[in-house]
């Protein structure tokens, strides 16, 4: 069996592990708060993503039961305020031999203290609280397990989902609806949708006005959460990942106007996303320059979002992707990752489309 949790409760029991009994091993795992040397540290508080961490945790125990043979996981953490000697969190691993147990319950701690989108917060008894940033003991702990992974990740085993950006004001093309313009008679976004639904395995609209006419498409639209509306396609992204699925390894970012995408757009970008361990996003980039909307990431980024929304400062698309030290991945044919943002660039878009 299966249980993941996130939860301001205290920790008091756990589902059953291994209810068939099948198992000869299993292991428990807690976290406590613990207080420091002089005791001044009274309590955590722990924030987390709603449903992006959820899929996180998702993510890394698929992981592990691709790793071993696990008869039953169950993780469960506490977000909100945790006393002093209160349970953090639980890991619980079934296997038939206890050391795929203890080996695949060591495996998910290492990767919730490093991929899983919380932040934590130390509450003193003075009333001081600081935030806990990361520690290289974690992260060296973590890359153990990358250093002897039984084989590298195939990139047509990736299950990549996608958010198409149609939530703005349209304003360049006469404050309309951009993606239900006609183009070659059909939307915009309709040549988005054709460009990208081979190349992934789910497609989520986001979008603020027109409802109805882009849940005909026949995908889930989300409109920006009420705290984020009208902040711009970070907040359009924010928005639409709680509704993306489960289990994925990379979402794609596409505005609603690049009807020209490439068939191997995703694989392009997903070539040098997965490359190497340590990138976080790669964004789409031609020598007109980078092309922020057209992004991959992996869904452990995401953790950023709520915060890079908070300030002016820091809530544009380009500058969150900067954040997250993002590779550049160049497109020879700027063509293709052309924007019919305006009614000049629409009907030359439209000629191409007709021409003989």
């Amino acid at each position: 069996m299966r249980c993941i949790r996130v939860q301001t409760e205290r920790i008091d029991h756990s589902p059953a592990v291994d209810a068939a009994g099948l198992s000869g091993a299993c292991v428990r795992f807690s976290g406590i708060a613990r207080t420091n040397t002089d005791h001044s540290l009274s309590h955590l508080v722990l924030e987390h993503f709603p449903g992006v961490t959820e899929q996180e945790i998702e993510r890394i125990v698929n992981q592990a039961c691709n790793r071993w043979a696990l008869h039953g996981v169950v993780v469960i953490h506490r977000v909100g305020r945790i006393a002093v000697g209160e349970e953090v969190v639980r890991v619980e691993t079934a296997s038939a031999h206890r050391r795929a147990a203890y080996e695949a319950n060591a495996y998910i701690m290492d990767y919730l203290k490093t991929q899983a989108p919380f932040w934590k917060q130390e509450g003193f008894v003075d009333g001081r609280a600081t935030w806990v940033q990361p520690r290289d003991s974690d992260q060296q702990a973590q890359q153990r397990w990358a250093a002897d992974a039984p084989s590298p990740l195939r990139l047509d085993h990736l299950r990549i989902g996608a958010v198409i950006l149609a939530g703005g004001r349209g304003r360049r093309m006469g404050v309309v609806n951009k993606g239900l313009q006609p183009l070659a008679g059909q939307p915009l976004i309709q040549h988005v949708l054709a460009a990208i639904q081979p190349q992934v395995d789910a497609v989520v609209i986001s979008a603020n006005r027109d409802l109805p006419a882009y849940r005909a498409l026949g995908h889930p639209v989300v409109p920006d959460e009420a705290p984020w509306h009208g902040l711009g396609p970070l907040a359009g992204i924010a928005s639409a990942l709680p509704h993306v699925p489960a289990h994925l390894d990379a979402i794609l970012t596409v505005p609603c106007d690049t009807p020209f995408l490439p068939a191997d757009l995703v694989h392009r970008l997903a070539q040098v996303l997965f490359a190497a361990e340590g990138h976080a996003a790669v964004v789409a980039t031609t020598s007109d320059g980078q092309h922020a909307g057209i992004a991959l990431f992996r869904p452990l980024a995401a953790w950023s979002l709520p915060r890079a929304l908070q300030s002016p400062a820091t809530r544009s698309l380009r500058h969150w992707l900067a954040s997250l030290g993002s590779s550049a991945v160049l497109f020879d044919d700027a063509d293709v990752l052309a924007n019919c943002n305006d009614l000049a660039a629409l009907q030359a878009a439209d000629q191409a489309l007709r021409a003989p």
